[in-house]
Parts: C-alpha cells; structure tokens; sequence
C-alpha cells in the first residue's frame, strides 16, 4: 500500500539543528584536544563522525515512519544497461574536470600570479602529515568511496527528495535536492549536475542501488585520478607547480560531457505524472513510470 505522506513526518530542519549543533560540538572538541591530535587525524574523524550522525538520524525517521526498505531501496533491475551507466558517470567525471580547468583558467586571467600562490591539495595524508598515514588514507579511502556514496544517496535521492516531492511535485524536488547538493560541495556547478543525474538513475531504475554505484564509482575514479597525478609527479624530472589552464581543453571537456548529459536529462527528465520510487504503483507488474 502506497502511503505518499509517510515522508510528512520527516522535518529536513531537524537534520540541519543537528548538524548545527554537531560543528559547534566538533569546534569545542578541537579547541579542547589540538595538541593532542594533528590536522590529518581530525579531518578523518570528523569526517566519520558527520556520516554517522546522518546515518542516525535517517534510521531513526525511518522508524518513526515505519519504512519499507525493500521499496525505498529497491532492487537491481533486470537487463540494465550497464554500458549507460558507465558512460553517464564518465561524462559527469569529464564535466567536472572541464569546470575545474574553466575555474583556474578564469581565476588566471583575473590574476596571473595567483595559481602559483594557491596550496597544492591531495586526497592522501603523508608521514609530515601524520606518523599514522597509511591507516589516515585507508579510513579516508573507505569514507569517501564507500561510506559518503551509501548515506549522500540515501540522503539527497532518498529522504530529501521525497520530502521535497510530497511537498512541492518531483520535478521541483529534484531541482531542490540538487540545488542543496550542489552548495555542499565545493564544485557547485559539477555537484549540482551530478546529483541531477544521480536523481534520473533511482527514479527511472526505482532502486537506489544503481545512483549508489555510480557514486561510488566517481569517487573511485577521482582517488584513481589523484593517485595517477601523484605517480606522474614523482617519475617526471620536472614538473610545474601549478601548470597554465587551458581554455581549449576546458571547451572540449565541458561540449562533449555536455552533449551527453544534457541528451541524458533531456531524454529521462521526469513525466508531469511520475512519481519517485517509494510513492510509485505498478500496474500488471510493471513500474509505475515506466508503464505509461
């Protein structure tokens, strides 16, 4: 039985007074404990603190709410086009890396100095990091791979979006629940369309197993990335510090990652009629959005 106001009773401003008061717990603990704990250290504990604290209160929503799991999660649908998959995850990857050359080309016309004077940032710890690095990298690996693509998924396509969609249509609520992804992201534009696409996925294949795997596969992708760079650099004789963007292959990155998503959106954007997974009926056994 299909109950639509089942998500009436989660308050989305409830999780943001908890994450308030989460932060200015975590800033007394640093006031408290910075020398006892170096930078490293607090970064991956913080991080796996914050995911747990979602994960809490999701659990306990959805036991207030009486959620069906099986429905909310859903299962990995028959004869899915994988090769798709792969090739809209790819593309969301490329057109991120297209923003991020734009944002350091325009940032070098603003001002020709300032790449140089910018920190180089890495996602692995070193031993000047902290003496406990390789465990630091492996539980940041686990966080960012395993755990962020799990709670985000069930956050923002799960709960938030239908939350937003009882209140305001599904439309509207994927625009919103990207909208928010995409600010708690330092990328906005990237994020943002990102989450557009990861909302497609659940609503077309009504199982959040399939936005999960694609998440998880970007983040694999861009520790892949990182550990590529970090290779490169130690075999090069010379490598410059912060090398001259170039707005070419930021054009090419952005049109043919475009093309493709934008063809993606275009071709899977939500019916007036469709409904997200959980609020959706089948008829002869046939899911609701797609039986239409």
């Amino acid at each position: 039985m299909v109950n639509e106001s089942s998500f009436e009773a989660v308050k989305i401003r409830y999780l943001v007074l908890w994450i308030v008061l989460f932060f200015v717990v975590m800033i007394g603990l640093l006031v408290a404990t910075h020398t006892l704990l170096n930078g490293a250290e607090w970064s991956v504990g913080f991080g796996l603190l914050f995911y747990g604290l979602i994960s809490y209160w999701m659990l306990r929503n959805f036991r207030e709410i009486n959620l069906d799991y099986s429905k909310f999660i859903g299962h990995i649908p028959r004869d899915y086009n994988w090769f798709s998959l792969l090739t809209i995850v790819f593309a969301v990857i490329i057109f991120s890396l297209g923003m991020g050359e734009l944002s350091r080309y325009i940032l070098s016309v603003l001002d020709p100095g300032i790449l140089a004077e910018l920190p180089s940032t890495s996602l692995f710890y070193t031993p000047q990091d902290t003496p406990l690095a390789p465990f630091m990298n492996f539980l940041d690996f686990l966080t960012g791979v395993i755990a962020a693509p799990i709670v985000e998924e069930f956050l923002f396509r799960g709960v938030i979006l239908h939350r937003f969609t009882f209140k305001w249509g599904l439309k509207k609520a994927v625009i919103a629940s990207s909208v928010i992804f995409g600010l708690l992201h330092s990328d906005f534009i990237g994020a943002f369309i990102f989450a557009l696409v990861m909302c497609i996925l659940y609503i077309k294949t009504a199982t959040l197993l399939v936005p999960i795997l694609a998440h998880m596969i970007n983040n694999m992708l861009a520790y892949g990335t990182q550990i590529l760079s970090n290779i490169n650099q130690q075999n090069t004789a010379y490598v410059s510090a912060s090398p001259h963007p170039n707005i070419g292959v930021a054009a090419l990155l952005l049109f043919v990652a475009g093309v493709i998503i934008f063809y993606f959106l275009y071709k899977n954007w939500p019916k007036i009629y469709w409904n997200p997974p959980y609020f959706q009926r089948y008829y002869q056994g046939v899911q609701e959005n797609h039986y239409y």
